[in-house]
């Protein structure tokens, strides 16, 4: 990874990773500080307190992690029911990555079991970002309940997501894009 000059910039970059790779609550101040070889006071003026710096770090993921999940999807298949299947294909590559340690959003929540922290508004927000997403792209297909599918489809991209990160394999992403081709196939006008 290569550094950035903009010391909030590297101080997100580094949290982001830390948080990721150990998890929310095991990174202290003093690792994200050392690692991202910033001082205190330049982590403090940017960010007062690890939940603010945690909000960041979520928002930043969550632009980040929506852009490529669109672009991606967008730059498969020729029709809206190719590039609903392709967004199985994308999350597949997501999950066979070294470095995949499960879905940031759904650890943030799991790890920070207070729905008042804005980590889990962040999370829910990008939940309903993918939603609305797929359900555009359902209704272009010709679904019937546009609204009924999108949320089957969390139900599908949740399920891959968690056996993904349960059994360390990309497996799951093809079980979901099967299940999802018939429930177009079904759903369609």
């Amino acid at each position: 990874m290569k550094s950035s000059s903009n010391p909030r910039q590297q101080i997100l970059e580094t949290a982001s990773r830390l948080f990721y790779q150990k998890g929310i609550q095991k990174v202290g101040i003093n690792e994200i500080i050392a690692t991202s070889k910033v001082a205190k006071r330049t982590l403090y003026r940017y960010f007062p307190s690890k939940d603010e710096l945690i909000e960041a770090v979520m928002k930043h993921r969550a632009t980040e992690w929506l852009y490529w999940f669109e672009t991606s999807v967008g730059d498969r298949g020729n029709t809206p029911k190719e590039r609903l299947l392709a967004t199985f294909d994308v999350l597949r590559e997501w999950y066979a990555s070294p470095d995949f340690r499960g879905c940031p959003f759904i650890n943030a929540v799991l790890e920070i079991a207070d729905t008042s922290h804005p980590a889990h508004d962040v999370s829910v927000r990008v939940r309903e970002s993918i939603r609305l997403q797929i359900k555009s792209l359902a209704e272009q297909a010709g679904v019937k309940d546009s609204e009924a599918f999108s949320q089957q489809y969390l139900l599908l991209i949740g399920g891959a997501s968690l056996m993904a990160t349960i059994e360390g394999v990309d497996g799951g992403a093809g079980y979901a894009q099967k299940a999802l081709s018939t429930l177009i196939d079904s759903s369609v006008k």
